[in-house]
């Protein structure tokens, strides 16, 4: 299942964002002739970025947030990305959201509502996932995951993981594919995490991404549809 084009948008520009320590890359690609990379910004706050004339920002961060248990997308996800699908994080429970500032107290409403605590990485991210889901009323702004995009542009997942420079020339070389005169991007693995979101924002756009779970989209108890698109 793919979701429909967007062209009806006037801009032919998407974004794809990824969190980094205290704010997000956000790379920027025109795609009015052969796609073209404008910006590679590091932006905090991420609001200013949905003032642009932007068709799709496709971002690394979960949106639709489950209450009972593992969302179908992540579970969809992991079975794409075997052996290495440990590389989806699991999303947390919505009301792990109203604990940002108190890891027990996080760990406590998960527990409470889905049987299950909170890693220290998962609580980590909470600020970043709260701070997507007040602007995530903005239909442009969908969840992606740059491991499913690199693994759609080889047709299998990377085996190289990403910090490595095997890992890092391996993804590099795909995104050429697409953006055939990219440099060596700033902000590590972040910039090509990235650019793959803003691949997958390119996808959406035309209406060709791949949307998980397959079939009807379910949505959480805020309206938000619980999908990565890649």
């Amino acid at each position: 299942m793919s979701l429909p084009p967007v062209w009806h948008h006037r801009s032919v520009r998407v974004a794809g964002v990824d969190g980094r320590r205290g704010g997000w890359v956000v790379a920027t690609v025109d795609l009015s002739r052969s796609p073209r990379l404008e910006s590679l910004d590091y932006v905090a706050p991420l609001a200013p970025l949905l003032e642009q004339e932007l068709a799709v920002i496709a971002i690394d961060m979960p949106i639709g947030l489950s209450d009972s248990g593992a969302r179908e997308c992540d579970v969809a996800a992991r079975k794409l990305l075997q052996p290495h699908g440990t590389r989806v994080f699991p999303a947390p429970p919505r009301v792990a959201l109203a604990h940002v500032d108190d890891y027990d107290a996080a760990c406590r409403a998960s527990t409470a509502a889905t049987g299950k605590s909170l890693s220290k990485q998962t609580w980590n991210l909470l600020r970043s996932i709260a701070e997507v889901d007040a602007l995530a009323a903005d239909p442009r702004l969908v969840e992606c995951h740059p491991e499913l995009a690199f693994a759609l542009m080889q047709g299998h997942p990377v085996d190289e993981r990403k910090k490595t420079p095997e890992g890092r020339a391996r993804r590099l070389d795909l995104l050429r594919r697409w953006l055939p005169d990219l440099g060596d991007p700033a902000y590590g693995d972040d910039g090509l995490d990235a650019l793959a979101c803003a691949w997958s924002a390119a996808r959406i756009a035309t209406g060709t991404a791949l949307t998980l779970p397959a079939g009807e989209v379910p949505s959480d108890d805020a309206g938000r549809p619980m999908r990565i698109c890649a």
